[in-house]
């Protein structure tokens, strides 16, 4: 797949009829830049560069053969070769221009036929997300740190996905954004359990299961993160089980939000990858201190409701005397 440039066929279309242009219509000296402007344009279409010509490639031929003909018999010096500027009012034969300009119209009716059931599409915005960047670009909603932590063939996966998105593939795309997910997983799990996984043992629910212990294991300073984990298993519970039903299918919706959570937990994982043991023990203290004084702060505020709705205490009056 490639980007096509529209302009491109504005620009062919301009550059062919700019031969019957101006004032000076078929001036040796003035047809010099069209004839040569119209013959690279129609050059670079017959290689192929713009788009691949097929049905009409024979009456594109045709044409560019014409032009160069023309071409050679006015600007090419037959003894040396060499080019030659033409002066005066000499003008082209107006035979040869009224055969280029019926080759020119047989080569728009076939160019006509051919794009009228080619394969372009205009392919609707997804979300927020642009449509080239989606096509082309989708592995950049990593930061080119993070690209260089993902293994490439999640970072496929992940471009995969934003084809998919941007052409109204929703299952699919959740294919491959589940694949992206795992693979980044495998890697995560390999990370912090110090060990290969087999090939056997290479399934999503293995390596959550495995994960899952290493998080509880308070001997140990680094660590899953859990709130990580409980992201991952809820994308396999919303998302990849019910994928392994044949019957099932995602809307565009759900596809876009799996999207930005998949997004989300690849940065997470690289993020606790590339986090040293240090660095995750700092950050386990100030989470555990950050939940301390949580704790305090609402016992405070429990304790200053309860004095605020107890009843007055009543009043001793004075005896008579």
């Amino acid at each position: 797949m490639k980007h096509l440039d529209s302009y491109r066929f504005y620009e062919l279309a301009a550059k062919l009829n700019g031969l019957f242009r101006g004032t000076a219509q078929g001036r040796i000296v003035d047809m010099f830049t069209p004839l040569t402007e119209a013959q690279n344009s129609l050059d670079s279409w017959i290689k192929g560069e713009v788009f691949a010509l097929e049905s009409s490639k024979a009456e594109a031929t045709k044409l560019l053969n014409k032009m160069g003909a023309i071409f050679n018999r006015y600007y090419i010096d037959p003894n040396t070769k060499q080019l030659r500027k033409p002066t005066g009012e000499d003008r082209i034969d107006a035979q040869e221009m009224a055969i280029i300009a019926n080759m020119l119209e047989k080569f728009e009716h076939a160019l006509a036929a051919e794009l009228n059931r080619a394969p372009i599409y205009l392919v609707s915005k997804c979300g927020i997300y642009s449509t080239y960047d989606l096509i082309e670009n989708a592995r950049n909603c990593f930061s080119g740190t993070l690209r260089k932590i993902i293994p490439e063939s999640s970072l496929h996966e992940f471009d995969m996905a934003g084809r998919s998105l941007a052409f109204g593939l929703s299952t699919a795309a959740t294919m491959h954004l589940l694949r992206a997910v795992e693979i980044v997983l495998k890697m995560y799990y390999e990370k912090f359990s110090g060990q290969d996984v087999a090939r056997n043992e290479r399934s999503y629910a293995i390596y959550l299961k495995r994960l899952a212990v290493l998080a509880d294991d308070e001997a140990n300073a680094y660590r899953p993160d859990k709130r990580l984990l409980q992201m991952l298993a809820q994308i396999k519970e919303h998302y990849r089980n019910p994928l392994m039903n044949s019957d099932s299918s995602f809307s565009s919706d759900k596809a876009l939000a799996l999207f930005g959570l998949a997004t989300a937990a690849m940065t997470l994982m690289c993020e606790e990858i590339t986090r040293s043991p240090s660095e995750r023990k700092e950050s386990d203290a100030e989470q555990a201190l950050s939940s301390v004084v949580d704790v305090a702060k609402d016992e405070d505020e429990a304790e200053e409701g309860d004095k605020k709705s107890a009843p007055a205490p009543k009043q001793q009056g004075k005896k008579a005397g």
